[in-house]
């Protein structure tokens, strides 16, 4: 039997809620010490004036047991609101990102500082889609899958920037011809820009295409509802 926990103000941000019964919400947060929570806000539509919005950092008190937990407390530290369209939409594409990959009640506090960082670079600069490639490449690391970029893994031999390779989920790049059209063909001279965390604005488009394979790879093909939206990044 799980016991009772209480959690009293946790660094927070909201990254979903939608109706739960008559008056309640539903509050999906990632917390900095405890990952992704399930809340409920008992009574929230009737309160009005909701405090629990996106691209907010808050502190949140919870109790309860198991991965439902009643939400008793929020407070809020700061705003990141934008008017910028483009802005809201890849910030939905990080929290759906995240919603899908992670495992609920993961502490994950990488996660935490890594999103709050890239909240404020995308928010201030909308159109550097760096930021969204950098915060592609970190979650896969923390998600379990960190990709091998060190070597040819059928000949050990190092990457030659030159050539073109196959990356393979969860193995890593062969070599391969450079003509073949799919999504986890790319050169060698991203695989060094992406081991060194360094893509130039010239390689951006390539490692686009791979990064979002890969992220489709993981979610099992399902489609991100951001990405009808927009083109993000």
């Amino acid at each position: 039997m799980s016991l009772n926990t209480r959690v009293e103000l946790e660094p927070a941000f909201i990254l979903h809620t939608r109706p739960y019964r008559e008056t309640s919400m539903l509050v999906y947060a990632l917390t900095k010490q405890h990952g992704i929570m399930h809340l409920i806000s008992r009574g929230a539509k009737k309160k009005g004036n909701n405090v629990l919005q996106p691209f907010v950092k808050m502190y949140l008190s919870w109790s309860g047991r198991g991965e439902l937990v009643t939400l008793s407390k929020a407070e809020l530290e700061y705003s990141r609101y934008t008017r910028s369209f483009r802005a809201h939409v890849q910030c939905f594409y990080l929290h759906e990102l995240i919603l899908r990959l992670m495992p609920k009640m993961s502490p994950a506090p990488e996660l935490f500082h890594m999103y709050e960082y890239t909240l404020d670079a995308m928010i201030k600069y909308p159109l550097r889609e760096e930021v969204l490639r950098a915060f592609e490449l970190q979650l896969l690391n923390i998600i379990g899958h960190p990709l091998q970029l060190k070597f040819d893994y059928q000949d050990d031999q190092k990457i030659t920037p030159e050539q073109h390779y196959c990356y393979e989920p969860d193995v890593g790049p062969s070599k391969c011809p450079a003509g073949r059209k799919q999504w986890n063909v790319i050169s060698g001279e991203l695989i060094h820009a992406l081991d060194k965390n360094d893509v130039s604005k010239e390689l951006l488009p390539q490692a686009k295409v791979f990064l979002r394979g890969l992220l489709q790879h993981y979610l099992r093909g399902k489609p991100l509802m951001t990405r009808q939206l927009l083109k993000v990044g």
